[in-house]
């Protein structure tokens, strides 16, 4: 990867916190026109056509005239690609406010897929999945053909698939698609930066700690500029602190998330995730000793229940 400088329960037992996986925000906001880009290459062309007026050659002028139709039709292209993908988009944001508008979300992008074979199709309905059933989203994104994923795109796929991969315990295979990932090629600060914390995580999880500290130390998640990456940005530091041995840093950060929302620490409390035991305890310990935490959890458990697990929490649960 090429690093790029930054654009600014009850106490007696311990509590199973809803997994809170880092989703890929940055997925649909980088299937959105690249302004900066198109208005470089504008003004150049602008540049173009008045050298080649001033200077009355006939061949020039020529050749930018062709050149023009040529860049006219990508356009028509480009614009009838990025009106479906703002189609997508809606779907996909539909999918996120209640579980049933996701099911139908995902029913709605399968068979989109069906119809016209977009890997986008996939890559949202992944995306949607993923927030329930990581084996599901898993499967999902290991099907898509990656010589079919838009070049503009591929960094956050290959983004998405090491954060699934990472939540199912495939940290190496995590590990080898954070190294292609090319963060100098994503303008978005967001995406930018949760791009950063995957491919720290893995790093993290397979030994390169030095790799990932470097990465951590151009990305901030106190940052406002980096504010939606905030949470995967320590869960990644996390990580890395642990592997570097300074688990005084690893608990400080878990104490912040945990006053944030107790239940993001059930990303290290995931059946089969392939987290260290000193980390699952270490975040069992964090929640048993923060007050709110506990009322929280006694609350929900005085209402009927405790709070809400996945579909893999649940088949642990089970066992």
């Amino acid at each position: 990867m090429a690093p790029t400088k930054p654009q600014k329960p009850a106490p007696s037992a311990a509590p199973k916190a809803p997994a809170a996986p880092a989703a890929a925000p940055g997925l649909a906001s980088a299937l959105g026109p690249q302004y900066r880009n198109i208005g470089v290459a504008a003004a150049v062309f602008v540049g173009l056509w008045a050298m080649a007026i001033a200077s009355r050659s006939t061949g020039a002028m020529v050749f930018l005239g062709l050149l023009t139709v040529a860049l006219a039709a990508f356009g028509i292209y480009t614009y009838r690609w990025y009106t479906k993908q703002k189609q997508l988009m809606e779907i996909a944001k539909r999918g996120t406010e209640s579980p049933e508008a996701r099911a139908a979300a995902i029913k709605e992008l399968e068979a989109r897929e069906k119809q016209d074979g977009d890997v986008t199709n996939a890559l949202m309905r992944a995306q949607l999945e993923l927030q329930e059933d990581p084996e599901k989203a898993m499967a999902t994104l290991d099907g898509i053909d990656m010589k079919k994923v838009p070049a503009m795109m591929l960094n956050e796929v290959r983004g998405m698939k090491a954060q699934v991969y990472l939540v199912k315990n495939r940290a190496a295979e995590a590990a080898e698609l954070a190294d292609q990932i090319q963060l100098s090629q994503i303008q978005q600060p967001e995406v930018r930066s949760v791009m950063a914390a995957t491919a720290a995580e893995a790093w993290a999880r397979t030994g390169k700690v030095k790799q990932a500290n470097d990465i951590l130390g151009l990305f901030s998640p106190d940052d406002p500029a980096y504010a939606g990456a905030r949470v995967p940005l320590l869960y990644a530091r996390i990580f890395t602190n642990f592997a570097d041995g300074k688990r005084d840093l690893a608990r400080k950060d878990m104490v912040t998330l945990c006053k944030d929302n107790f239940q993001y620490l059930g990303r290290f409390m995931m059946p089969n995730s392939g987290v260290r035991p000193e980390l699952v305890q270490m975040a069992q310990e964090v929640i048993q000793r923060d007050d709110n935490a506990r009322k929280a959890i006694l609350e929900m458990q005085g209402q009927g229940g405790a709070p809400r697990l996945n579909r893999a929490q649940r088949r642990q649960a089970q066992r």
